[in-house]
């Protein structure tokens, strides 16, 4: 095996991983409670990962661990629906996720398979000029 094969190896390792460990994810936005155009609950659950700009132009990211009649309330962080502009929800896409691991697993399979058929190949050729 070359030095070559072996990058192609480690570069397809390192993607696997990011892949693996980002995912594809969305933010969606949604409305804010309270406005003219929505109920009185958000579409935000406990547990979700949510992005909120406020009236005071800061952005805040947090993991929701709970909703309140009044505000959403993450560790360490409670934002008021009234001091919110904008609310985006990160939301998994587990079908773009699955596809890009298997786009992925694929091509370690293609690389560990060229390297693989490389061997031999290089292999019969030294057997035949012995």
């Amino acid at each position: 095996m070359n030095a070559d094969n072996k990058w192609y190896r480690v570069v397809a390792i390192v993607c696997t991983l990011s892949f693996l460990l980002t995912s594809c994810s969305t933010l969606d936005r949604v409305t804010i409670p309270g406005t003219e155009t929505s109920s009185s609950i958000p579409a935000v659950q406990v547990g979700d990962s949510v992005v909120v700009t406020t009236k005071a132009g800061e952005e805040k990211k947090f993991e929701v661990t709970a909703v309140e009649s009044d505000a959403l309330v993450g560790k360490n962080v409670r934002v008021a629906y009234a001091d919110m502009t904008t609310l985006s929800v990160k939301r998994s896409n587990k079908g773009m996720t699955t596809l890009a691991v298997a786009l992925v697993v694929l091509g370690i399979l293609i690389v560990v398979g060229a390297d693989a058929l490389g061997d031999g190949v290089g292999e019969a050729v030294d057997s035949i000029g012995n």
